[in-house]
């Protein structure tokens, strides 16, 4: 009695949880129960609420008005406060649409209480930090909002909403940077480096020193691969997104252009392609967009910034090498 009614509370905190994907998994641990001691009502209740909880998971895949939370990566520095913790990043999930700006202030009141509002300070950047950087004096916290990272094979295989929010094992950032190597840089020197976190030791949501694993550069990836084949003195990288005119380059040289894009939908194609998977598959165009000012001048000031968008058709190529 107290096993099946301890599975009872567990599905009772499943359904306010809103995960009703989840409901059927335990009641299958207490239907054989039940079903040995012939008790019919019981049985009526729990299969009543199994085809509430599935009408329930048919409602919120329509609607799309679940939010099945929202994830970010906290780091924590400072031996003489954190003592084993520091250095140490954990994944922490918030419900709904919680903003960065709120964990940030919560995590903050909850160290300055503790530590002393003087000796807690909050890293504003979600690049990686140099322990060697930071004044030992302080407490650090650094919080960065994280999404789920999933492959082409997991996409095909987590193919709802729920399945693409429920034990995850990687999560994603990206961060601008620029490959003069400067913090910033006008529109055509920007990139972005995106960073994979990975849980190793199989825990759910925690992730305790997770390895980072950023993904190369797909620029760097092709100028190792055309340096290598024709040698570095001879490849160029060009650095704006823009139409290029063959006549304006040196013919000694193999130039190497890349730009960032993203699938392109109509709004029919859109009302086709509902789900995440449909719309990372078979596409058949991409479009980028690039700053121009009415005046003809490359830079202005934000009253004069418009974008110019281009359309891209034709099917994606293989993961370069």
């Amino acid at each position: 009695d107290v096993l099946t009614e301890l599975l009872e509370q567990c599905a009772d905190g499943l359904w306010k949880a809103e995960r009703y994907e989840l409901i059927a998994d335990i009641y299958k641990l207490i239907i054989p129960i039940y079903e040995k001691r012939r008790d019919f009502e019981r049985l009526a209740h729990l299969y009543d609420t199994l085809h509430r909880a599935y009408s329930k998971v048919t409602e919120v895949m329509h609607s799309g008005r679940r939010l099945l939370g929202t994830y970010f990566r906290v780091a924590f520095f400072g031996q003489g406060f954190f003592e084993d913790e520091d250095g140490k990043e954990y994944i922490y999930k918030e419900p709904k649409l919680t903003p960065l700006s709120e964990i940030s202030q919560r995590l903050l009141k909850l160290y300055s209480d503790k530590f002393g509002a003087e000796n807690v300070k909050m890293i504003q950047d979600s690049g990686k930090v140099n322990p060697k950087d930071l004044d030992s004096k302080y407490a650090y916290i650094q919080v960065t909002h994280v999404i789920p990272f999933f492959d082409e094979k997991e996409l095909q295989e987590r193919k709802t909403e729920f399945e693409r929010s429920h034990n995850i094992r990687r999560f994603m950032f990206e961060m601008p940077f620029t490959q003069s190597g400067k913090r910033q840089g006008g529109v055509e020197e920007q990139c972005k480096r995106r960073t994979i976190l990975t849980d190793e030791d199989g825990k759910e949501y925690i992730y305790k020193e997770p390895k980072l694993t950023p993904l190369s550069e797909i620029s760097q990836r092709l100028l190792k691969l055309y340096s290598d084949k024709f040698g570095a003195e001879n490849v160029k990288m060009i650095q704006d997104s823009g139409k290029v005119n063959p006549k304006d380059l040196d013919s000694k040289y193999a130039y190497i252009q890349v730009t960032h894009v993203i699938p392109f939908f109509d709004e029919k194609e859109l009302q086709e392609r509902k789900t995440e998977f449909e719309r990372s598959h078979n596409i058949r165009r991409f479009m980028f967009e690039m700053p121009f000012t009415q005046s003809g001048k490359r830079q202005g000031g934000v009253e004069e910034q418009c974008k110019r968008r281009t359309i891209l058709t034709g099917m994606a190529s293989p993961a370069l090498p």
